[in-house]
């Protein structure tokens, strides 16, 4: 997101819809990428690929979760699906019925509106595709600027690189059961390559343990320490890369702790919520 209000017009903060925790939209439909778009951030897609051939926005496997997909169709990989059988589910109803009528969007189709405006950008979040179809789909519609493609592992994130050399590289890093430990070793991995084909890590922030009260409100609320932190947004300056933060929970306080600390890229599961609360931060 480009800030655009008075108070940050010499600042730019970047953020990312995340989808498979959205909040406040039906995730992986054009709804949600218009959505994102609209305030001012950047719609992340996460793609699969159908038995046809065709890249589609869907995060899960199976259709069950989002869906309405029929008792036949829901417990079956959409790798196993054709691109028509998707279009006969609703990807919005679920989620609200104001939505209803959202159908899975195909990659081409979300690419061919990024592709017709040049200042939106896109991530896309990878869950199974050929990247080959995906890199000629990409060059194809001439987006290859607008795209942060975005993967846990770092040799996708390399192979990307190579095949679309314009393109804008993301490794996400998780901490599973012990965030510290996890997030360090995983970190420090893709520092000994050099973050090697990289443009953005992003470090995912859980809340501490037994959380509440005071302490949700408070400065930091985070297993990661802000020591950590402050070490990696250093580290990654020192190459002309960024830090991406995802923090699942945020309180205005630490949202503002982190903003003090020079994080100006997020991906956020509230996004119209994330955009009132970074109204209220003062950037001097």
């Amino acid at each position: 997101m480009s800030v655009t209000n008075k108070k940050t017009t010499a600042q730019r903060v970047h953020w990312q819809a995340h989808q498979s925790t959205n909040a406040e939209i039906p995730e992986n439909t054009m709804a949600a990428m218009e959505y994102a778009w609209e305030l001012g951030g950047i719609p992340e897609i996460d793609i699969r690929q159908t038995a046809d051939g065709i890249i589609i926005g869907l995060h899960d496997e199976t259709p069950r979760r989002t869906t309405t997909a029929s008792e036949a169709d829901r417990d079956r990989l959409v790798s196993e699906c054709t691109f028509e059988q998707t279009q006969a589910w609703d990807a919005g109803v679920i989620f609200n019925d104001k939505y209803r009528g959202e159908k899975v969007p195909s990659l081409e189709q979300v690419l061919a509106v990024l592709a017709s405006h040049p200042e939106r950008e896109l991530y896309l979040d990878y869950k199974q595709v050929d990247l080959d179809k995906l890199a000629a789909l990409i060059e194809r519609c001439g987006v290859e600027r607008q795209i942060i493609f975005c993967h846990r592992d770092h040799d996708n994130c390399r192979i990307m690189k190579r095949l679309v050399p314009g393109i804008r590289t993301m490794l996400w890093i998780s901490g599973g059961s012990n965030p510290e430990a996890e997030v360090a070793r995983k970190f420090a991995e893709a520092a000994v390559s050099g973050f090697d084909a990289l443009d953005i890590v992003q470090i995912h922030l859980v809340d501490a343990d037994n959380l509440s009260g005071e302490a949700q409100s408070g400065p930091w609320r985070y297993k990661v320490q802000r020591e950590y932190l402050q070490m990696a947004l250093g580290q990654l300056a020192e190459k002309g890369l960024e830090l991406e933060v995802l923090p699942f929970h945020f309180s205005e306080d630490s949202l503002f702790a982190l903003l003090d600390l020079g994080v100006r890229r997020f991906a956020v599961d509230e996004p119209r919520v994330f955009v009132a609360t970074l109204e209220r931060y003062s950037f001097t």
